[in-house]
């Protein structure tokens, strides 16, 4: 092994002699040809330049534009060379003449092509200078030329000498290889084998890492895709605890396309970000608290919530803890109550309308008997018997005529409404609702407002029905309000897109209990009231599409919120 070693080394050595002989050959040799290039270059540009100076023959300018690029070429080439023996100086020398005499040669050729003038004075004296360059040139490159054929000639002959000695060494070196790996060869091949085993456990493990990489990847694409497509927010959080161990926030692992729309305040998405620094205004609420509970004890949370920012839009929430944190879906149901609602209320009508149908088949008929009867006895009656009984007879008239009007107001808000709908400005429905009620405020000495905001649009809508809507809903606030004392305020805005119309009153207010029966027919909160008012306001209002809500505090007022659709 020692003598295998020591033979090694001596064949490693003469061939490392051998091999940089042959690369210094090849460097002389590939410095010589691109100095060569780089002169005939520099030739034929100067001749081509010359030529078409004095004849203007354009068939000049063709070796001078080939040429160009070649000597541009040589002159890098030099630049990424060894330098075979020779200096940097020498080879910066020769390449920044090469250089100024390119840009004379270019200099002079576009001088000509912008100058009407021939071949005199300034390029005269150009011509003599690339001449000169020229010149200077050739020696330059005569002067290395020899210096590096004499170290390529003295490299070529230690390569001659190390040529026949390198085959014999490693010959030698392969016989002692060939005896040294025989007697190890019994081993080798066990080990080999024992390689080829493991390697080849180690691709199937590998390509079995390959595959279960593949399923995750397409099934996370998968997973996205189908969260992206969910028109609910689908998020995911980890607790982000404190030294103590309680969470003190959420940090955002997962977020759908419909989360970041709703609620990354910027193109970043939410990912990465903290819970409570995106959304601020969720400390202290009960919903923060229900995540809190979920993570805490792992038990579900399932809720619907209205919005905090928009009273028409509710959602459900539904909540459940992930390792240390915890996913949840949110999803828009107000259409889902809408639906719901205007369902109840269509079953509503629906009772209602055989209620008072039936009444008014029951009523009708012996109210009518009722009033032919008493007209024919008035007129049987003389004239003095007649005017003993007037005083009863007014009372009966006017209760049958009322009982009458309570029939034809119940059928009228029990039945679904027909609308004819046309664009209607805002401002000119606030102010007809308010000029059918001027006269009640003027006699109660009660103050009125009207505001729009400039920038409303134009609602699809029944003037003629909403204005009955609104008017309704002016009355109940006036009806609310003490005399003197009453300020009744109607408003329109636009909020995220919408227009809503605001009708408020400083009167006694309503309990919260009571709020849910307002729209209940025959339900009034005064006395003598016959219940129908508001039941048809928001009959009329359905028809619209309008969402209507009530805030109220008692002893403070009430406030009807109009919502209308896009």
């Amino acid at each position: 092994m020692v003598l295998l070693v020591l033979f090694l080394l001596i064949t490693i050595r003469t061939f490392e002699r051998y091999s940089s002989a042959n690369k210094s050959i090849r460097e002389s040799n590939a410095v010589l040809q691109a100095l060569e290039t780089m002169v005939s270059g520099l030739k034929d540009a100067q001749i081509g330049v010359q030529g078409y100076l004095l004849t203007h023959d354009t068939a000049f300018v063709r070796p001078f534009r080939l040429a160009q690029p070649t000597v541009e070429v040589s002159i890098r080439q030099l630049d990424s060379l060894e330098r075979a023996g020779a200096t940097h100086k020498d080879l910066d020398e020769i390449q920044e003449l090469s250089r100024k005499m390119l840009k004379l040669i270019q200099d002079q050729f576009l001088s000509e092509r912008t100058s009407d003038v021939g071949v005199q004075g300034g390029e005269a004296e150009q011509l003599r200078r690339s001449r000169e360059l020229l010149e200077r040139i050739r020696a330059e490159h005569r002067e290395l030329s020899i210096g590096i054929e004499r170290i390529r000639l003295r490299n070529l002959s230690a390569e001659r000498s190390l040529k026949p000695d390198a085959p014999l060494m490693l010959l030698v070196s392969s016989v002692l290889a060939i005896l040294a790996s025989a007697a190890l060869f019994w081993r080798l091949f066990r080990a080999l084998a024992k390689a080829e085993r493991a390697e080849a456990e180690i691709q199937r493990k590998v390509e079995q890492l390959n595959q279960e990489v593949r399923t995750r990847e397409f099934a996370e694409r998968s997973l996205k895709r189908v969260l992206d497509s969910s028109p609910s927010a689908i998020m995911a959080f980890r607790s982000l605890r404190n030294d103590l161990g309680q969470v003190a926030d959420f940090e955002w692992v997962l977020a759908n396309k419909e989360s970041e729309r709703i609620y990354s305040r910027s193109q970043d998405p939410l990912i990465g970000k903290q819970l409570l620094v995106q959304l601020p205004w969720l400390v202290n609420t009960k919903l923060y608290e229900a995540f809190l509970e979920v993570v805490e004890t792992g038990a579900p949370y399932e809720s619907d919530l209205q919005s905090l920012f928009r009273p028409d839009v509710w959602l459900h929430v539904h909540a459940l803890r992930l390792l240390d944190g915890f996913v949840v879906t949110i999803t828009d149901i107000s259409e889902t109550r809408r639906a719901q609602e205007l369902l109840a209320e269509g079953d509503r009508l629906a009772i209602t309308g055989g209620i008072a149908r039936t009444v008014a088949h029951e009523v009708r008929n012996p109210l009518t008997n009722l009033h032919m009867a008493l007209e024919q006895m008035l007129d049987e009656l003389g004239p003095d018997t007649r005017k003993g009984i007037e005083p009863y007879a007014d009372i009966l008239q006017r209760n049958m005529h009322r009982i009458s009007r309570l029939i034809t107001d119940l059928l009228e808000s029990s039945k679904p409404k027909e609308l004819d709908k046309r664009p209607c400005e805002v401002p000119a429905l606030l102010r007809a609702a308010m000029a059918s009620v001027q006269d009640r405020l003027d006699l109660l000495g009660m103050h009125a407002e009207v505001q729009a905001a400039p920038e409303l649009h134009a609602v699809s809508a029944d003037p003629e029905m909403l204005g009955i809507a609104l008017t309704n809903l002016c009355v109940n606030a006036i009806e609310a309000m003490e005399e003197g004392r009453g300020r009744l305020y109607l408003g329109a805005s636009l909020y995220q897109g919408h227009v809503r119309i605001s009708i408020a009153d400083n009167g006694k207010g309503i309990q919260e209990e009571h709020i849910q029966r307002l729209f209940q027919a025959f339900y009034s909160g005064r006395t003598g009231g016959m219940g129908l008012g508001l039941t048809n306001a928001r009959t009329i209002l359905n028809a619209h599409g309008v969402h209507m809500d009530v805030k109220s505090a008692v002893g403070e007022g009430t406030t009807f919120i109009l919502t209308f659709p896009d």
